[in-house]
């Protein structure tokens, strides 16, 4: 294969601890001490303050750059205590193979940063039930996890993928802690240590 075709698609950066039918891309456990802050990452280059962790719950066209190059931000990322996977879409209306590519994209950009030194929190991502088959996949169970209602929450439908996602994600994963992004559902997380964090709160950041 070409090597420009390589660097294209990273095939030269892939690693080959995969887990699952569809080889996703292996996030190790790794807790953290939750800060009191998410900062967005397109603040996160201008930011002063260092002592929060950085999310991807944006729209994806504003962190697309971390696919094309990973390596770029990891210099700028190690300044965090931690960083959020990148969290491209699940939208239930897209193709499940787009869904699929998705998650595979976002499980090999935590797997690398976490390979060259950066501390990752998996962002853990679904649609509806036949996205169970891959989405859980390669992330190491009993760590930290993170998860997002900002999109979800917004209706009955998506509220109850939601639910019956996190139901799944708990069955799987075991976390011993969730940093959660965005409106609280009715949900019952058990014993599980649960840290809440209101997206207007970021609109306080100034850079």
């Amino acid at each position: 294969m070409a090597e420009r075709t390589n660097r294209y698609y990273h095939l030269d950066l892939i690693n080959d601890h995969c887990d699952g039918k569809y080889d996703m891309p292996v996030i190790r456990r790794q807790d953290v001490r939750p800060t009191e802050i998410l900062l967005p990452f397109n603040l996160a280059r201008t930011c002063k303050r260092k002592d929060v962790g950085v999310h991807f719950f944006l729209d994806d066209y504003q962190f697309e750059r971390v696919w094309r190059r990973p390596g770029k931000y990891i210099e700028m990322l190690a300044q965090f205590p931690f960083v959020l996977s990148p969290g491209f879409s699940l939208y239930t209306d897209m193709p499940l193979a787009m869904k699929m590519w998705n998650n595979w994209r976002r499980q090999f950009v935590a797997e690398y940063w976490q390979r060259n030194g950066l501390t990752v929190v998996p962002t853990v991502m679904w649609a509806e039930e036949r996205t169970f088959q891959f989405c859980f996949d390669g992330i190491e169970p009993g760590g930290t996890i993170a998860v997002s209602t900002q999109g979800p929450a917004m209706s009955k439908r998506g509220r109850e993928f939601w639910k019956k996602g996190m139901r799944e994600a708990m069955r799987r994963l075991n976390p011993t802690t969730i940093l959660h992004y965005g409106k609280p559902l009715d949900f019952d997380f058990g014993d599980t240590n649960v840290v809440y964090f209101d997206n207007i709160i970021l609109k306080q950041i100034r850079p």
